[in-house]
């Protein structure tokens, strides 16, 4: 009867172990659209974001203003995987003294995501949809099912 149990016991760990070797590794590969040289005009000059990845839990950007000959850093952004999780931070320039804010992505595809920081006062949601291989729609908003508060950013992507 022993042997039964252990057979059975054995079993039924190997079923688990091989569900749980299936289970699909959350890696920031999902986001290669995002690699490369991103701008959106504005009347006063453009707004640039920049991605490149570093690894298959790393992405590393920056978004820029130029005016000109002038670039007026607007801040650094990162999209990394800790543990389980996914999330997209932002260090703004000259805001929350200096200090990186993370936001959990809440919901992502391969063509965009959804990152959130309910305690963050603005923005609260970032959300990224990708358009076509060359054209990005990105938005910030105070997190409201219908959003009170949003800024929208359509980027093209920049050969170069």
């Amino acid at each position: 009867m022993r042997s039964i149990t252990g057979i059975l016991i054995f079993s039924v760990l190997a079923a688990a172990c091989s569900e749980a070797k299936k289970e699909k590794i959350i890696t920031v590969n999902s986001f290669s659209w995002l690699n490369g040289h991103w701008e959106m005009p504005e009347k006063d000059g453009t707004v640039t974001e920049e991605w490149k990845t570093v690894n298959d839990s790393l992405m590393e950007g920056k978004s820029d203003f130029i005016k000109g000959d002038s670039v007026i850093p607007f801040e650094t952004i990162k999209i990394f995987r800790r543990n389980t999780s996914l999330f997209y931070e932002a260090k703004a320039a000259g805001q929350n003294d200096d200090k990186p804010v993370a936001f959990r992505m809440t919901s992502f595809s391969d063509s965009g995501f959804v990152a959130e920081n309910p305690q963050h006062d603005f923005p609260k949601r970032i959300t990224y949809r990708l358009i076509n291989k060359d054209s990005i729609h990105a938005f910030v908003d105070d997190g409201l099912p219908v959003p009170e508060k949003k800024s929208d950013f359509y980027y093209s992507r920049v050969k170069k």
